[in-house]
């Protein structure tokens, strides 16, 4: 089966038992309620995980504008930036859409905002559809046990990605980027 936005749609009204739903122009409350709810759910959910499905690499150069103090530099984050993955650098904030820097050249790894379903990992399909049924429960059964099952088993399912974002990067020497100040001091 070919994801679409109303397949995802549709799975989570099946799991509350609701009914399905054509497009999201239907004339139905169903329809109505998951074209106002998908795009800001996908959203929140891209920013919970660094999903694989979803990372991009650029390169980001510093605008004009600069920091009143404290950095260098701004960089402007991509339009369709999400969740930050890595900076490229050590020393940074992000603050009103902007990396602040001291750096000439940001390395940005992010998760944008996948809106292409046939693009989405598994993992990230059911999460989406789980979560849609957690936010439309209460409005369309008059309950929150679906709801909050729903939202259990987003959680569940998190938990599973990050185990198994870890399976799938090779294994990371934290000690070698480690310089503490104290080593030394004592000879």
């Amino acid at each position: 089966m070919i994801a679409t936005r109303i397949s995802v749609c549709n799975e989570a009204l099946n799991l509350i038992g609701a009914k399905s739903i054509l497009s999201f122009d239907d004339q139905s409350e169903n329809a109505r309620r998951c074209a106002v709810l998908y795009d800001s759910t996908r959203r929140t959910l891209l920013r919970m995980h660094p999903w694989s499905c979803a990372k991009k690499r650029v390169q980001l150069s510093p605008v004009v504008t600069h920091p009143s103090f404290g950095y260098a530099h701004a960089f402007a984050l991509p339009s369709d930036f999400e969740r930050l993955v890595s900076a490229g650098t050590k020393e940074f904030e992000i603050e009103n859409r902007h990396i602040l820097a001291n750096t000439n050249l940001i390395n940005l790894i992010y998760v944008y905002d996948n809106d292409n379903e046939q693009t989405w990992d598994s993992l990230f399909r059911q999460c989406m559809i789980d979560y849609l049924a957690s936010k439309l429960a209460k409005a369309i059964t008059g309950s929150n046990a679906e709801g909050d099952s729903a939202w259990q088993r987003v959680q569940m399912m998190l938990k599973q990605a990050r185990a198994i974002n870890g399976q799938e990067r090779p294994s990371q020497n934290f000690s070698d980027d480690f310089q503490s100040e104290l080593i030394g001091v004592r000879y």
